[in-house]
């Protein structure tokens, strides 16, 4: 199951999502919050169900959201690791390269704060699952390919969102990457500043 993402996580600008399907926030009808972890409508559902179908000596109850019905799966998942690959793509302009983040207008500053603080001649990614949450969502299991972090690299969980330009690795995920590098994204642009 995904780690707890709530907002302040992800260099302090993510969604809050549920702790359990990990949809964000807006893409549900009420997100419960307890102590740091959140919990969606839909999961409050499965849980009650869950519970109710278990018998009293069973302690222990696992539910499983349901995963999302999308029309040419492989098509998404392939839309999905094209916005990953393209991200780290060190070949491309860094402009190009922000446009494969959501809301990655403003992120240029921060891609070449990161290049100057960490060049590196080689960078990679593969994406090793992916999830999709809704029609317009996905959790995304990755792993950044650099020398320093071996052969089987800096493994991640974090999200793609679909934007009216097609599938972008979210916002959050990146912000919550190049963190760990001591890089602060400003906050997104408002709506409609291009």
């Amino acid at each position: 199951m995904a780690a707890i993402l709530s907002s302040g996580s992800f260099g302090g600008d993510g969604p809050r999502r549920c702790s359990f399907c990990g949809r964000r926030e807006d893409s549900v009808t009420h997100l419960v919050r307890s102590r740091g972890a959140y919990i969606c409508d839909t999961c409050v559902s499965l849980a009650s169900e869950a519970i109710s179908a278990a018998p009293s000596e069973r302690r222990l109850i696992r539910i499983r959201p349901a995963r999302a019905q999308v029309p040419d799966r492989d098509a998404v998942e392939l839309a999905i690791e094209e916005a990953f690959e393209t991200l780290f793509d060190q070949d491309l302009p860094v402009k190009a390269r922000c446009a494969a983040i959501e809301q990655g207008g403003n992120l240029v500053d921060t891609m070449n704060e990161l290049g100057q603080r960490y060049p590196a001649s080689s960078v990679d990614v593969t994406v090793d699952s992916i999830r999709l949450l809704s029609e317009d969502e996905a959790e995304v299991h990755f792993a950044v390919l650099l020398a320093r972090f071996g052969p089987s690299g800096l493994q991640r969980a974090g999200h793609a969102v679909r934007t009216s330009d097609g599938w972008k690795v979210a916002r959050d995920t990146w912000c919550g990457l190049i963190g760990l590098a001591g890089v602060t994204c400003p906050p997104p642009e408002a709506e409609g500043v291009a």
